[in-house]
């Protein structure tokens, strides 16, 4: 207390003293007047009544149609679990490129000769080619997705290598 008691007993201290109580006052005085100004205007927001808004039909025709542009990606197109298909088709070779458009993949039917297919294309089978990916392609088979995987042998190992070269004895 003793440091406190020059601040109250000086003229210097008091009248620090006098302008630090204005000073909260005016600080006080501004955060009320704030508050009334923002509970006016939200009053006058809620008494206020509602405009009449008018919509193009094309601005109706474009908002709905946003459900149909999958804003956030197909499900099950790209990384999600799909079911193998049971079709009698056999995926030949993948020729991904960097625009999806040019991709190309092969496809053999029913043991018929194989087929070069886009994205798009749709098979004899009636399924059409949804994307091709690194090692498949998605198919939509009646409005369901599957994939057809690329198959790759497995490898077989035959134990310790066999010298090239005979030895002689």
């Amino acid at each position: 207390m003793e440091l406190l008691t020059p601040l109250f007993s000086t003229e210097w201290g008091r009248r620090g003293s006098y302008a630090a109580v204005v000073l909260a006052g005016l600080l006080l005085l501004s955060a009320l007047i704030q508050t009334v100004t923002e509970w006016y205007n939200d009053v006058g927001l809620v008494f206020s009544s509602p405009k009449s808004v008018t919509l193009s039909d094309s601005l109706l025709q474009q908002v709905a149609e946003i459900p149909n542009m999958h804003l956030f990606g197909q499900y099950g197109v790209e990384n999600g679990f799909l079911p193998v298909t049971a079709l009698q088709i056999h995926l030949v070779g993948v020729l991904k490129a960097t625009p999806e458009e040019a991709s190309r993949v092969i496809i053999s039917e029913a043991g018929k000769p194989g087929r070069v297919y886009q994205v798009g294309d749709v098979l004899e089978s009636g399924v059409r080619i949804e994307a091709i990916t690194d090692d498949g392609v998605i198919l939509e088979n009646a409005g369901h997705m599957e994939k057809l995987p690329l198959q790759r042998p497995a490898l077989l190992f035959q134990g310790k290598p066999k010298a090239l070269l005979q030895e002689e004895e």
